[in-house]
């Protein structure tokens, strides 16, 4: 068998330029020190139980840590925290990612205080393919921002729903 035609995986990605998707940062603690990275695979997966996944590339510095760590919270951004999407997406900017706007006590993963949403959820299995793990998480909290007016990116660029 011999890999991926490079063709489709250039096509492919063009196509996927083409998906708008919402921006989350994904929070675990592990002993006793948060982390965190900008993703934009993350699915509802079932509303019975509510449960939830995300993709995390095994390349991430975060992967190892998620394969042992018992709850990941989902942070969705707003439309106003582009700069938390970049901060989290750039790994020089790791020292300063916790400093301000986070509920932190390591005893649950940070919750980023005023995100459009913040769900809480128990790790329950993962899944390697590929380049990534799928992460599966049982919802067990969730909290809300009124207005709804979430990051996206698509076509390599941040934007809002509108």
């Amino acid at each position: 068998m011999t890999g991926p035609d490079p063709s489709l995986s250039t096509s492919f990605r063009q196509a996927m330029r083409r998906v708008a998707s919402t921006v989350n940062v994904i929070t675990i603690c592990d002993d006793g020190r948060p982390m965190g990275i900008t993703a934009t695979a993350m699915s509802s997966l079932a509303m019975d139980p509510p449960s939830l996944l995300v993709c995390i590339n095994r390349f991430a510095a975060m992967h190892g840590s998620m394969e042992t760590i018992s709850h990941f919270r989902v942070n969705v951004l707003h439309r106003d925290q582009e700069e938390i999407a970049k901060m989290f997406a750039d790994r020089t900017q790791a020292p300063l990612r916790f400093a301000a706007g986070w509920d932190m006590d390591c005893a649950r993963p940070p919750r980023l205080l005023d995100a459009q949403a913040a769900i809480l959820c128990r790790r329950l299995d993962f899944h390697q393919y590929g380049t990534h793990s799928i992460f599966i998480g049982e919802v067990e909290e969730v909290d809300v921002r009124p207005e709804v007016d979430p990051l996206v990116y698509v076509n390599g660029r941040y934007g809002g729903a509108e």
